[in-house]
């Protein structure tokens, strides 16, 4: 029994120990976040009164969003499991930048696909990717829809 609504194409979810983030920020600084991050997502974390814990949450809605699309049939039928839309990824996975996580007024997350993962949800027929952050203790953790 599918408890997915029609609308539904993947969903994927990530939990990201926070304290991993904050080493990486601490070993490798600029160049992790360069390579990760938009301006626009890096402008927002740096403003948080935790940027370690902020990074964590939008890395996790990253590869919650990744996997989602990983899973969606391709035609809203296919294969079913996946397998196309993984292949659509395939040579060494995607480009987290692709994938820019910002804040709405409210406070709330939206997601915007640029490059080689929008093309990739273009091809699967995915209009709408939504991702919900939460943070406890030192875990973030991101729920991603894709529809």
């Amino acid at each position: 029994v599918s408890t997915q609504s029609t609308g539904d194409r993947g969903i994927g979810v990530d939990l990201q120990v926070i304290s991993e983030i904050d080493a990486a920020l601490s070993s490798s600084g600029e160049h992790f976040v360069d390579r990760n991050f938009t301006e626009r997502e890096i402008e927002h974390c740096r403003s948080r009164p935790d940027p370690a814990a902020s990074f964590a949450g939008r890395w996790a809605a990253k590869e919650a969003v990744i996997k989602a699309l990983g899973n969606c049939a391709v035609g809203g039928g296919g294969d079913g499991d996946g397998a196309a839309a993984r292949r659509l990824f395939s040579g060494g996975g995607a480009a987290l930048r692709d994938v820019e996580v910002l804040a709405m007024p409210s406070g709330a997350p939206r997601v915007e696909l640029h490059g080689h993962v929008a093309g990739v949800a273009t091809a699967l027929g995915v209009t709408d990717v939504r991702v919900s952050i939460s943070h406890s203790g030192d875990n973030a953790i991101a729920h991603c829809v894709a529809r």
